[in-house]
């Protein structure tokens, strides 16, 4: 899966219109209706709204807050105008060419949409169509989205455009102060890894639950060893006070962070872990809600697949050291009363917890196992026992 974020427009030739005017009156513009989100969204997939051009064609694009312009598929070209020049945008570090052409009336329903950039880019959409299994043709960003407040109701499959200023926000949940990272995309100064460093970009546009920079994947990934109550919460990632099990994180190269990408100087949370909540973002009071309404991810078929595999994986490695006699605090005889799994995984860092009851022993013993990449070999990290109330009893070495 690949993320949009870090979608940086840096022009080589600057071509910048300010505009302003002052009235007596604010005129509040028309909003869209409501839309319904795609089945797919925040289960693997993105959420994909069709917007329309003024000639009546329909374009399905990816509403991405990680990226701060619209950009339309290279197949569009022809219907943009002259070019205007020709630029660089980042993904995830990597550089890419595109060109720039006059942004295009664009409509969600019978609502034209409000943009502030008098221009829009163009991008090879072939590899989102692919991923997504379904026509795309560009990306929405928040050129578009800063002009509204949005909400995001998975449980009821609806994309809202809300009047902000005169609604009651009581339903909303928790307040995240939004702030601008320069180039119009927001992030907030909470992250998933616990550190208080770096702040999370806010990322629909990423369809898994989010990465980290290095520093923060590295205590992330590997907690001090020292640390049992730190082991025992990696399963249990936490934002805003709330605790996300089983998320699935990735690591960022620290060489990408040479380039001129600033988006992934910060960490991310994706679609996956937002969609466990009512989303609402008040763009222009900078502002995002989260109320949570899952607990566990909005699971689509292939992360329940990928899950199960990792877990059996993992749970026949534990047995595989029970019978050679070298799990910690089992001997080959000790029968298993019952085991818990929780997990995140992710490539080049798989970690999993497996908590096992013993038969004949009121203890809970805990073991935390990686794996560098997918079907590589498991290693065994961490092993301690705990009563059932969670205080910890012994730690065992590990080889």
């Amino acid at each position: 899966m690949k993320s949009l974020a870090a979608f940086i427009w840096v022009p080589l030739l600057c071509l910048l219109i300010l505009c302003s005017c002052a009235t007596d009156k604010t005129i509040r513009p028309a909003l869209p209706a409501d839309v319904r989100i795609n089945p797919e969204a925040g289960r693997g997939g993105w959420l994909i709204v069709t917007v329309r051009l003024a000639s009546g064609e329909k374009l399905p694009m990816i509403l991405d807050t990680g990226c701060p312009l619209v950009a339309f598929d290279n197949s569009l070209v022809p219907k943009l105008g002259k070019k205007i020049d020709t630029g660089t945008f980042w993904i995830f570090g990597v550089s890419n060419t595109s060109d720039q052409y006059p942004v295009p009336k664009l409509y969600l329903g019978k609502t034209r949409l409000q943009t502030s950039n008098t221009n829009v880019v163009t991008l090879d959409c072939r590899p989102l169509a692919h991923e997504a299994g379904r026509p795309i043709l560009g990306v929405l960003g928040m050129d578009v989205l800063k002009h509204y407040c949005l909400q995001l109701d998975f449980s009821a499959n609806r994309l809202r455009f809300l009047n902000a200023a005169g609604s009651d926000k009581s339903g909303w949940g928790r307040p995240f102060p939004l702030t601008d990272i320069g180039d119009g995309c927001v992030f907030i100064h909470e992250n998933l890894a616990g550190t208080t460093n770096v702040g999370s970009l806010i990322d629909t546009g990423c369809n898994y639950d989010g990465w980290l920079e290095p520093a923060s994947f590295q205590l992330w990934s590997n907690p001090p060893a020292s640390s049992v109550a730190a082991l025992a919460q990696t399963a249990y990632d936490r934002l805003g006070g709330e605790t996300y099990p089983n998320i699935i994180l990735r690591g960022l190269d620290a060489k990408l962070l040479a380039g001129g990408d600033t988006h992934i100087s910060y960490n991310g949370i994706g679609l996956p872990i937002l969609a466990r909540n009512l989303v609402t973002f008040d763009f222009p009071r900078n502002t995002m809600y989260l109320k949570r309404t899952s607990i566990e991810h909005l699971e689509g078929a292939d992360m329940k697949r990928t899950a199960r595999a990792e877990i059996e994986s993992a749970k026949e490695f534990l047995k595989g050291l029970q019978k050679k006699g070298q799990l910690p605090g089992w001997s080959k005889t000790d029968q298993v009363a019952a085991d818990i799994v929780n997990f995140h995984f992710d490539y080049p860092a798989i970690v999993t917890v497996n908590d096992l009851l013993k038969k004949h022993d009121d203890s809970v013993y805990h073991f935390r196992v990686a794996r560098g990449f997918q079907h590589g070999p498991w290693q065994l990290k961490a092993a301690w026992r705990t009563d059932k109330q969670g205080r910890t009893l012994e730690e065992y070495p590990v080889p």
